[in-house]
């Protein structure tokens, strides 16, 4: 008799695990994109944020920001920038990516001929966002960290 409950009790015990073992497996979730692709070549004018950041257009009117890091001091005084691919290559076609290269040069920009920062972030410049910073520079405030 001992013996009968012993094994009922295990028995019961074991149960919910054998029971979650033969459920079916949920599938699983695809992970969601939150990329975004400014393709170098609908880029169509660019302006400065701060000494890190900038505003870009596409040619379809969307505005990207665009996060950097590097030497961007004289981002403000340059006639020109553009962005060059990590490693090299063609950009036509691709993604600006973190790690490319801004490449900024002209009207008195620099002592140099040009100032490079890099890519580190590419995201959507939402409405919100532009409103917030609108805001911020009203008030004298610094802008926000995207």
């Amino acid at each position: 008799m001992k013996t009968i409950l012993t094994l009922a009790a295990l028995l019961m015990a074991t149960a919910p695990a054998l029971a979650e073992d033969a459920a079916p497996a949920q599938p699983a979730t695809a992970p969601t994109r939150t990329n975004v692709c400014l393709r170098h070549d609908e880029v169509d004018g660019w302006g400065t944020r701060d000494k890190h950041s900038m505003v870009v257009n596409d040619r379809f009117g969307r505005k990207y920001l665009v996060s950097l890091q590097g030497i961007c001091d004289d981002l403000d005084f340059a006639f020109g920038a553009g962005f060059r691919r990590l490693g090299g290559g063609p950009a036509f076609g691709t993604c600006v990516d973190r790690g490319d290269r801004v490449v900024m040069g002209g009207g008195g920009a620099s002592r140099m001929s040009s100032q490079t920062c890099w890519v580190s972030k590419v995201q959507l410049y939402s409405k919100d966002m532009e409103a917030a910073d609108k805001l911020a520079r009203a008030n004298k405030q610094p802008l926000a960290t995207y």
